[in-house]
């Protein structure tokens, strides 16, 4: 983690609760800048399959990134419902299975995550990032992300070539 005072953002609540919007405000003085929210979710396994549902997940306005890795897996399908359901499938390779997209139109979403897992596993940990591309504009930039769907644990976050691990209250 680095340290709040050698860092070019500040986030906003500095401690902020499960379920509130989170905003990252800095300078720069590239033209854009690359920030990125990610967490880890255990999930059990029942029955050689694992299971999680994230309704009203907001993915931010594009252009944007959404990314599901799936570790102690023998597969991943992430299905996103948008007005129909729609389902992207991954393989696993030595226990890991990832899905990718870009560009997704921003807005709300109910995703479900969910495959067979590796054979003799009781858990499958799964890693969701969400990350933007923004201006900066006058060498500042600004950018707002929900937490409703992030467990009420810690995520991080990362702008350009900094990281900051924050803990949810």
């Amino acid at each position: 983690m680095n340290n709040p005072e050698n860092r070019d953002f500040e986030i906003i609540p500095p401690e902020p609760r499960a379920g509130d919007d989170v905003t990252i405000r800095g300078t720069s003085s590239a033209e854009s800048v690359d920030i990125a929210m990610t967490f880890t979710r255990t999930v059990p396994v029942k029955g050689g399959k694992y299971k999680c549902r994230m309704p009203d997940t907001e993915v931010p306005e594009r252009p944007n990134r959404l990314t599901v890795r799936a570790e102690n897996v023998k597969n991943l399908k992430v299905k996103v419902k948008i007005l129909l359901w729609m389902t992207r499938r991954a393989r696993a390779s030595d226990g890991v299975a990832e899905i990718c997209e870009s560009n997704v139109p921003s807005g709300k979403y109910d995703i479900r995550i969910e495959g067979n897992a590796a054979d003799g596993q009781s858990q499958v940990e799964l890693t969701v990032a969400a990350s933007r591309t923004i201006k900066v504009e006058n060498g500042k930039f600004e950018q707002t992300f929900p937490t409703r769907t992030i467990p009420a644990d810690e995520f991080e976050v990362a702008v350009a070539e900094q990281t900051e691990i924050i803990q949810l209250q």
